[in-house]
């Protein structure tokens, strides 16, 4: 914005008067000169004419001079105030002008402001445009290769439900032959035992030789046999929980002596446990410098949930039955510890043939209807047959 130029400012005073007044002196010297050097060139005359007529002459000339004087003064008075006039219409334009000027200056001022924040404002937009592109181009490189991995995947993706289709298909036909083969040798059974009820006697003693019982050192697999139905006792991914449990939880438990918490459910089964502090007391660690304390599971129970998945024993010793399918899963000589209450002891002879006809070991727990499965350390270990 252009710069406003500034009036020179307008100076009337004493001065220009003075200078006035000595104008009009001159003219008045310049007026007698003139008189006297009329009156030389006239004719002579009688000396009283002569003075007579000069007085005369003298009179009208200082009249005229003064009556001049006096135009010369009123017209000057005229032009003294209409100059005063001027000069305060001058000076309050001035002002004007001034103020005007002040305000142009300050806008000036802001405006400059405003452009110079304006200008960093553009760079800083710059900036970040040329940062915003950057990361555009990279975030345009990444989507490409996202998109490039998302269609390898597709690709990949579409081969393994191809092959799972083709997995299906032959699992589904294989079940149907598993299927078809179990009825057959369902059938085939019941019509063996049809027919050698048929051949055998109809008194005839059965003898079994007693097992060995050995105690369990390595893993069991428990189940749980009530109202004559049999179920899968999860009790090593409950102590799994529960010992993950115990270390998330291992300040608030060093805090009191005993604590208590609950863990499932998991397949039907939560567990009840107890954990207590064991370790020497403050005086004992001072004496022997050790202050190490154990946390000892004290006491577990099992609670049946009500989404408990179950079998009636007549079901489970069938071909094809979920218990029968777990137990060909377990590798021969391993242990299945039953816990068997009351009102399930009928049922326990045919789950015993069933496993041992698997070559697997049978440990029996018989309990009184109503009591809940409860374990501690200080318990006894299952002996297997």
């Amino acid at each position: 914005m252009s710069r406003r130029t500034q009036r020179p400012e307008l100076e009337f005073g004493s001065d220009s008067f003075l200078d006035v007044v000595c104008n009009i002196v001159g003219i008045l010297i310049i007026l007698i000169v003139v008189v006297g050097v009329r009156l030389q060139r006239q004719p002579p005359a009688p000396m009283a004419v002569k003075a007579e007529a000069a007085v005369s002459a003298q009179r009208e000339a200082e009249e005229q001079s003064l009556q001049r004087a006096r135009t010369l003064q009123q017209t000057l008075v005229k032009e003294r105030m209409h100059l005063e006039a001027e000069e305060k219409q001058l000076a309050e334009a001035l002002a004007a002008a001034r103020v005007e000027d002040g305000a142009l200056e300050q806008q000036l001022a802001e405006s400059r402001g405003q452009l110079e924040s304006r200008t960093t404002e553009v760079a800083g937009n710059d900036r970040r445009v040329r940062k915003l592109e950057v990361e555009r181009s990279a975030v345009a490189a990444r989507i490409a290769s996202l998109t490039s991995a998302i269609g390898k995947h597709r690709h990949q993706v579409q081969e393994l439900e191809t092959a799972l289709r083709r997995a299906s298909d032959s699992e589904v036909a294989a079940s149907g032959r598993i299927r078809t083969a179990v009825v057959e040798t369902q059938t085939l059974t019941d019509q063996l035992q049809a027919a050698e009820q048929k051949t055998q006697p109809a008194d005839r003693l059965q003898h079994r030789l007693s097992p060995v019982t050995r105690p369990v050192e390595s893993d069991e697999h428990h189940f749980r046999m009530d109202g004559g139905f049999i179920s899968e006792i999860p009790l090593n991914d409950l102590l799994e929980r529960l010992r993950a449990q115990v270390l998330s939880r291992s300040s608030a438990i060093m805090r009191f002596n005993q604590f208590e918490g609950r863990v499932g459910p998991v397949g039907g089964y939560s567990m009840k446990y107890t954990v207590e502090k064991d370790g020497p007391s403050a005086l004992e660690s001072l004496q022997t410098g050790d202050g190490r304390v154990r946390v000892n599971v004290s006491r577990w129970e099992m609670l049946v949930e009500d989404t408990l998945l179950q079998e009636s024993v007549e079901d489970a010793v069938r071909p094809g039955s979920r218990f029968r399918q777990q137990l060909e899963t377990y590798p021969p000589d391993s242990v299945i510890t039953l816990w068997v209450y009351e009102n399930s002891f009928a049922g326990f002879p045919a789950i015993r043939e069933l496993a041992h006809g698997l070559q697997l070991r049978i440990a029996a727990r018989p309990l009184p209807d109503g009591t809940p499965i409860i374990g501690s350390p200080n318990g006894s270990k299952s002996t297997a047959q």
